[in-house]
């Protein structure tokens, strides 16, 4: 069976009022309309993502897709997310300014102090990503990803909302 996003699931995207818990919005943005739910065992254990794709489906954020193949991609395999997935769910408006270099740092120096904390080993990656990003795109994506990292972590997840509000006070400050 393959699923795809309804308008409704799009929006959960799209809108700033978030409805869905953090593993109901992961596998949410999984579901591309391309990807069977042998595909989305790849990523979650069997019976979550049962219990996960009944819910999205009973409410109305995905639906069955219609099986329409193109002469394009009918011989071409699904695509394989890597295992570093960037989920960007923090969108770029391109009207939007671009991030001060010092508030950069600021942003830089919470997620990578936070990494070290909650994360430990775990973070190793994300702290690398971290140090690398240099634009303010880059930066998005690692704060995506932290975040995700934060929410799965047993120490972390307390700590995040707060966090997340203390980047965002940075983003707003003059």
């Amino acid at each position: 069976m393959v699923y795809e996003k309804s308008p409704l699931g799009h929006n959960e995207f799209s809108s700033n009022k978030r409805t869905l818990n953090v593993r109901e919005r992961q596998v949410l943005l999984l579901v591309n309309g391309q990807r069977n739910l042998d595909d989305l065992e790849r990523f979650f254990k069997k019976e979550v993502l049962a219990d996960i794709i009944q819910r999205l489906a009973s409410n109305g954020y995905i639906q069955l897709t219609s099986t329409k193949t193109t002469p394009e991609n009918n011989n071409e395999p699904d695509p394989v997310l890597p295992n570093s997935l960037v989920l960007p769910f923090l969108e770029i408006n391109d009207n939007a300014e671009t991030i001060c270099p010092i508030k950069m740092v600021k942003i830089k120096n919470i997620l990578n102090e936070s990494a070290n904390e909650y994360l430990g080993i775990m973070g190793k990656s994300i702290k690398a990503q971290i140090e690398d990003c240099d634009n303010e795109k880059d930066l998005r994506q690692c704060l995506s990803r932290w975040h995700m990292a934060m929410r799965e972590s047993k120490l972390g997840r307390d700590s995040v909302s707060f966090l997340m509000n203390e980047i965002n006070q940075t983003l707003k400050s003059s």
